[in-house]
Parts: C-alpha cells; structure tokens; sequence
C-alpha cells in the first residue's frame, strides 16, 4: 500500500490525471457491462414468468378436473400430478405453488400441460375400459 502511495506522491499533475481518467474508463466498462447482464437477467426472468402467467391459465389438478367435469378417477390424481409436475420440468415451465387452507400447498400447472396430460390419460382409460368391457 506505501508503495502505491508513494508511487502516486511521485507522479505529475498530468500522470495522475491520466491515471485517474483510466481508472474512471475502466470502472465505466464494468458498470456497463454489469448492466447489460442485469438486463438480460430481468429479460430472462420476465420470459420464465411468462411462461405460466403468459396467454394461458393456471389450474391445480383438481381445479382443472372439476372446471372441465372430467371422467378422472380420484386414486390416480396425485400420479397425475407428479406426471404434470414432470412434464413442466421436462419442457422448462415452472411448477408453481398455491396454498389453500383445506389442502395445504398445491403444486399449479399451465392449463395447455393439464389438457394434454388428462387428453392422454381420458383416451388410455377408455381404450382399455372398452376392451374390458368388450
């Protein structure tokens, strides 16, 4: 630290000024720089939270089962829901939470996921209820 001290004690007007006008450059590039990473963290964000609050609704499992008076058996509801929750992991949606009071903290879905999932599963069912029955 002397040495730098010292070093600056021995420097002309001119130097130091120099030397000062560098630092400033060089600190503005930084600043620069951290604000265009702090904008495109904000952009990333701002699309990530578009992604379930965006063009589509969010629904829990139930909610959607009820709101659509789907043929859904009660027993295969939490397997559906880890299968949803895998889903939006797997196409990089996030699985938001929703605490209700009778039920505690309830995983939320976008809607699109939901239909696509309770689509298959309702054609499953049926293909093989009507062998069975056949």
């Amino acid at each position: 630290m002397d040495n730098i001290l010292n070093s600056t004690v021995e420097m002309s007007q001119a130097e130091l000024i120099l030397q000062l006008a560098q630092t400033n450059v060089e600190q503005e590039k930084r600043l620069k720089l951290t604000e265009q990473r702090l904008a495109a963290l904000e952009e990333s964000v701002k699309k990530l939270s578009s992604k379930c609050i965006g063009n589509y609704g969010c629904s829990t499992m139930s909610s959607y089962i009820q709101r659509y008076k789907l043929p859904i058996y009660v027993s295969d509801i939490s397997k559906l829901s880890n299968d949803a929750a895998r889903l939006c992991r797997k196409r990089g949606y996030p699985v938001n939470k929703v605490n209700i009071e009778r039920f505690g903290t309830i995983n939320v879905y976008p809607d699109f996921i939901l239909h696509e999932l309770l689509d298959d599963y309702i054609r499953t069912t049926q293909r093989l209820n009507g062998s069975i029955m056949g």
